[in-house]
């Protein structure tokens, strides 16, 4: 992922803490039936993992591990902490308590913080934490680890959604999730006809570079394109800089006129500072977006949930872009 906080990285990464979960052991789920569809094998990125019995101790490494392992009411007894000051995910309902929440993000997973929760399944499909062969390694011999199926957030948010319920033996309320989300999606497009066709940008202001999402395959331009919404063609599937995100493209800020051709424009910002070097910047400040009211700067969790929606976050996310979403489709 792209944005984090207080960094320049171009990847989530994360820091670290830890209340075990022993001390506040999540109440077990009830035995599983004989004939509940376990063992059940799951291929990934890594090779196959076999998940033997409904699992009744999950670590959740991702944001959207934890929002449909939540949803689907599995036995979460340690889940990766939000990094943007709340440590609960906003559109996780009711909130998860202080106990559960006790992996901090850092660069790489911390193995001991993992193993302390006694886990009987690992869910890293969405996880910005670093996930190598290595690391799924070191993970697989505390518990079977289910991590994306080619590389993170390379699948549709619903087969991410399908690779998580798999292994926690929800497949019929993922798919309601699923179901719902794209309901949600097509309830929003239906409400607003004026957005076919439009065009948004959504980037990010870092120091001097202004990193725009605009590969064709990213999970945030495809939720885009679902409501209707399109890059301007002259970014569209332009060539990536190979130091940025991939399926992301730098503009200066002396190219900032490029902006220009966006209906709409949602931006985030790396560091404090971005935001007014941004906003004060006179070319930008002349941008139709700016002028026009189309323009949101987004905060971390809503830059983060728009750069790799999932299932559950769907309805929330579609909530804090509706007011800039109804201004550009009532534009002529």
């Amino acid at each position: 992922m792209m944005w984090r906080r207080g960094t320049l990285a171009p990847l989530l990464v994360a820091l670290t803490a830890l209340l075990v979960a022993c001390s506040s052991p999540a109440a077990p789920a009830p035995p599983a039936a004989a004939d509940d569809g376990f063992p059940v094998t799951i291929t990934h990125a890594y090779g196959e993992t076999v998940v033997p019995a409904r699992p009744q101790r999950v670590v959740a490494l991702g944001y959207g591990d934890i929002a449909i392992a939540h949803a689907v009411g599995a036995p979460l007894v340690g889940a990766l902490q939000n990094n943007t000051g709340d440590p609960n995910l906003p559109y996780v309902q009711p909130p998860l308590p202080a106990d559960v929440l006790g992996i901090e993000f850092a660069d790489t997973v911390n193995l001991e913080e993992v193993a302390s929760y006694r886990p009987d399944l690992i869910l890293g499909v969405t996880s910005p934490v670093i996930l190598d062969q290595q690391t799924y390694e070191q993970l697989s011999a505390i518990a079977p680890t289910v991590v994306y199926a080619e590389e993170l957030f390379g699948a549709s948010m619903q087969d991410d959604a399908r690779q998580i319920g798999r292994a926690l033996g929800a497949e019929e309320q993922v798919e309601e999730l699923i179901t719902a989300a794209e309901s949600r999606i097509a309830q929003v497009r239906g409400e607003l006809p004026g957005l076919e066709g439009k065009t948004y940008l959504f980037g990010q202001a870092r120091g001097e570079v202004l990193p725009m999402v605009v590969g064709e395959q990213n999970l945030s331009t495809v939720f885009m394109r679902s409501l209707g919404l399109r890059v301007p063609d002259e970014f569209a599937n332009a060539p990536a800089n190979s130091v940025l995100a991939p399926g992301t493209v730098g503009v200066s800020y002396e190219q900032v006129g490029m902006l220009d051709g966006a209906d709409a424009l949602f931006m985030t910002f790396a560091g404090p500072g971005d935001r007014e070097q941004f906003e004060g910047n006179a070319l930008v400040q002349q941008l139709r977006p700016v002028r026009e009211g189309t323009y949101l700067p987004l905060t971390l969790d809503q830059a983060v949930a728009l750069q790799a929606p999932n299932v559950v976050n769907v309805d929330w996310l579609l909530e804090q872009l509706r007011p800039t979403l109804e201004k550009v489709a009532a534009e002529r």
